[in-house]
C-alpha cells in the first residue's frame, strides 16, 4: 500500500506540458513612452508606428507599448505642468513598465521627475535634439540616449546651391517655448553662413498666422524661404503644423524649403529632411538592447542618430523653373517620375492637346471642389463629362457611318436606277398588255390574270430595292437585334447584283450553313459587307473582264466566333501598306475618301469583333471580319433565306 501513495505522488509532483511551456515562454515586455505632441500629427503617428513594428521584430514577439502625448507644444503653465504630473502618478502607480521612453527635451523633463517617485531603477531611453542636454543638468543612472538634429545649416546650403542668386534668407518658426529653444540653437548654426555669404537675414517668427500670409506673398525675389514648425504664434494660439505648411505654401511667392520629412509632396523644394521612420527604428533598437540587459549604452554620452537625408521634390524643381543640374550629388530626388511629353515626345502630340484641355478641366474642377464639394463629387461630375464624350464620340461615329453608307449609295446610282427600271418597265409592260387583253372580244381573262400576277411579282422586286435603299440611308440609334450573317450577305449581294453585272466580276458565294447568329445592329453590319465587297470590286478594276472573280464565304473558325472573307483577284496589298489600309482618310483610290475601311473596322471592334488583311502572293487581297457570336440557348439557322437574282 504504500508504494502505491509513493507513485501517486510522485505522478502529481511531475510538471505539466502546459506548465513547462509557459516557464519556457520569455515574459511580455512593456514599454511607456512620452511624446511631446498629439499622437494624430503625421511626425508622432509616424514614429510610433514604426517604433511599435520594429520593437516587435527586434524582440521576436509581442511589446506592450503604452503612448501618452503631453501636448507641450501650445499648453503653458506650471499649473498644466502639475496637473499632467499629477495624472501620470495616479495612472501609473500600479503599472511598472519594463523601460521608459521619452522623445524631445521638454519631455524628457516630466518623464526624468515621473521615473523618481514612481520606478527609480528601471531604465530610460530618451531621443533629444539637444545634444548638450547632459551639459544642463546631472546625468541620472540607468539613462541612454541618442541625439536627433535638426540640419537647419544644410539646409540653407541646399537653398543656396538651388538658387545661387539667394540674397536673403527668411526663416518661419512658431512660438512655443520649444520652438523658440530651437530657433535660437538654428540661428546660431546659420549666422556664419549669413556673414560668409554677406546674406540678409528675414525674421518671420514674431508675425500673428495672418500677418504671416500677407508677408509671404511679397517677399523680395532673391529670397529663400526656410521652415521649421509653427505650433503655437506669438498669441499662444495653437495650430496643425501641416495645415499651416499647406496655407504658407499657397501664399508664398518664393522657394520654401523644410527639416521634416512628413511635409514632403506639399510643394516644399527640399532640405535635409529627418525621416521619424527612421528615428523610430533606431529608438527600437536601442530599446531591445537595453530590454536585453545591455549596459554598454549607459556609459556613453548622447549618440547621433543618421537619420536626416537631403532630399528635393522634383515636382517643386519644375514649378519654380530650377534646373536638375544644380541638384548637388548624393541629394535623393523625390517624385522623379517623367512627364507624358518627355515620354511621347512626337507621336502623341494631338493626344498631349487633349490631355492638356483635360488637365485644365480637372484643375478647374479641383479648385471648385475645394470651395464646394467633397472628392467624391469631383469624382462623379468627371465620370459624368466622359460619359458625356463617350456618347458624343459614339454620336459621331454614328454620323460618319451614315455619310459612307450615302457616299457608297451613290457609287451605285447607275446600277440602282437600272435595279429599278426592269420591274417599272415589266409592270408598264404589263399593263398595257391587259388592257388590251380587256378590250378584246371575247376578253381573254385568264392571260390578264397572268399579266396582273406579273404586274404584283415586278412591284414586290421595285418595294424590296427601295427598302433596301432606304434601311442604308436611314439614321437611327442602333439596335442589338440577333441576325444571320449569311442573310446579311445574300441582303448585299441582292442590292449589288446590277453593278456586279456591269463591272463584269463574277461573284462566288461559299456559304456555311448553320451558322451561330451574331448580335449587334443590322444596318451598320450590312454597311460593312457592302463596303468590303465595293472596296474588293474596285481593286479589280484594272483586272480583263472574264477574270474579275470576288470570293465571298463565311464559316465558323472556332467556338463563338464566326468569320466573313472577302477576297478580289486585284493586284494585292503591298506589304508595307497593309498596316494604313485602316487608318481614317488613307486610300489607295484617286477619288476615295479613305474612310470606309476605317469605319469598318470601328463598327466591327464595337461588336466585339476584329477585321484585318492579308495579301496572299497572286492571290490578291484577302479581308477577314470576325465576329463573336450571340449567346443564345440554341444556335440559329443562319443558311440564306434570300434568294440572289440570276445572272443577267
Amino acid at each position: 500500500m504504500s508504494w502505491r501513495i509513493v507513485f501517486v505522488f510522485s505522478i502529481l509532483s511531475l510538471p505539466f506540458p502546459q506548465a513547462v511551456a509557459q516557464e519556457s515562454r520569455p515574459a511580455e515586455k512593456s514599454v511607456l513612452l512620452l511624446i511631446p505632441e498629439d499622437t494624430a500629427l503625421p511626425a508622432m503617428a509616424t514614429l510610433v508606428a514604426s517604433l511599435r513594428s520594429s520593437l516587435w521584430e527586434a524582440q521576436g514577439g509581442p511589446v506592450t507599448l503604452d503612448v501618452e502625448s503631453l501636448d507641450l507644444g501650445w499648453a503653458r503653465g506650471s499649473a498644466y505642468t502639475h496637473a499632467l504630473h499629477t495624472w501620470y502618478l495616479a495612472k501609473y502607480r500600479e503599472r511598472r513598465p519594463d523601460a521608459l521612453i521619452a522623445f524631445r527635451s521638454d519631455a524628457i523633463q516630466e518623464a526624468l521627475q515621473l521615473r523618481r517617485e514612481l520606478w527609480p531603477d528601471i531604465p530610460m531611453i530618451v531621443l533629444s535634439e539637444d545634444e548638450r542636454l547632459w551639459e544642463q543638468q546631472p546625468r541620472p543612472e540607468r539613462v541612454a540616449g541618442l541625439w536627433l538634429r535638426y540640419d537647419m545649416r544644410a539646409t540653407a546650403e541646399l537653398a543656396l546651391q538651388l538658387l545661387p542668386s539667394t540674397r536673403r534668407l527668411a526663416l518661419v518658426n512658431g512660438s512655443s517655448r520649444w520652438e523658440r529653444a530651437q530657433q535660437e540653437q538654428m540661428v546660431r548654426e546659420l549666422q556664419p553662413l549669413l556673414a560668409q555669404r554677406g546674406l540678409k537675414f528675414i525674421d518671420l517668427t514674431s508675425l500673428p498666422l495672418a500677418e504671416l500670409l500677407e508677408r509671404a506673398k511679397t517677399l523680395p525675389d532673391d529670397t529663400a524661404v526656410l521652415t521649421f514648425t509653427f505650433m503655437t504664434d506669438p498669441s499662444g494660439r495653437p495650430f496643425v503644423g501641416r495645415e499651416i505648411a499647406r496655407m504658407f505654401l499657397s501664399a508664398s511667392n518664393r522657394p520654401c524649403f523644410a527639416l521634416h520629412d512628413t511635409v514632403l509632396g506639399l510643394g516644399f523644394v527640399g532640405g535635409a529632411l529627418v525621416s521619424y521612420e527612421a528615428v523610430g527604428q533606431q529608438l527600437s533598437m536601442l530599446t531591445s538592447r537595453v530590454l536585453r540587459g545591455a549596459r554598454e549604452e549607459f556609459l556613453a554620452p548622447l549618440k547621433p542618430a543618421s537619420v536626416d537625408t537631403l532630399t528635393v521634390d522634383a515636382r517643386a524643381l519644375r514649378r519654380w523653373d530650377i534646373p536638375h543640374s544644380r541638384v548637388p550629388p548624393g541629394v535623393r530626388l523625390a517624385f522623379d517620375e517623367p512627364t507624358l511629353w518627355e515620354r511621347y515626345r512626337w507621336w502623341v502630340l494631338g493626344a498631349l492637346t487633349i490631355s492638356g484641355l483635360q488637365a485644365l478641366v480637372a484643375g478647374g474642377l479641383m479648385v471648385e471642389r475645394r470651395r464646394r464639394m467633397h472628392a467624391q463629387a469631383e469624382l462623379l461630375e468627371r465620370q459624368r463629362l466622359e460619359k458625356l464624350a463617350e456618347m458624343e464620340a459614339r454620336r459621331a461615329l454614328e454620323q460618319l457611318a451614315h455619310v459612307s453608307r450615302v457616299a457608297a449609295l451613290g457609287e451605285l446610282t447607275a446600277s440602282l436606277a437600272h435595279e429599278l427600271n426592269q420591274p417599272l418597265a415589266a409592270i408598264l409592260s404589263n399593263a398595257q398588255a391587259a388592257r388590251r387583253l380587256l378590250n378584246a372580244a371575247p376578253a381573254e381573262l385568264d392571260e390578264v390574270r397572268e399579266a396582273l400576277g406579273d404586274i404584283i411579282f415586278d412591284d414586290k422586286r421595285a418595294s424590296e430595292v427601295i427598302h433596301r435603299m432606304r434601311a442604308l440611308l436611314k439614321r437611327g440609334e442602333p439596335r442589338q437585334e440577333f441576325h444571320s450573317l449569311n442573310d446579311l450577305v445574300c441582303e448585299v449581294a441582292r442590292l449589288l447584283a446590277n453593278d456586279i453585272h456591269l463591272r463584269g466580276v463574277t461573284l462566288l458565294l461559299t456559304l456555311a450553313p448553320s451558322l451561330p447568329a451574331v448580335q449587334g445592329d443590322g444596318i451598320q453590319l450590312q454597311q460593312v459587307v457592302l463596303n468590303l465587297l465595293i472596296n474588293a470590286m474596285d481593286a479589280m478594276a484594272d483586272v480583263p473582264v472574264g477574270q474579275r472573280q470576288l470570293r465571298v464565304s463565311t464559316a465558323a473558325p472556332g467556338t463563338g466566333q464566326v468569320e466573313l472573307s472577302v477576297q478580289d483577284s486585284g493586284g494585292g496589298i503591298e506589304s508595307s501598306r497593309l498596316a494604313l489600309i485602316f487608318e481614317p482618310f488613307y486610300s489607295t483610290k484617286e477619288h476615295g475618301l479613305g474612310i470606309g475601311l476605317s469605319i469598318s473596322r470601328s463598327i466591327v471592334e464595337a461588336h466585339g469583333g476584329r477585321l484585318q488583311a492579308e495579301s496572299p502572293p497572286g492571290q490578291g487581297a484577302l479581308l477577314r471580319c470576325v465576329l463573336p457570336t450571340a449567346h443564345t440557348e440554341s444556335p440559329h439557322d443562319t443558311s440564306p433565306r434570300h434568294h440572289l437574282p440570276r445572272g443577267r
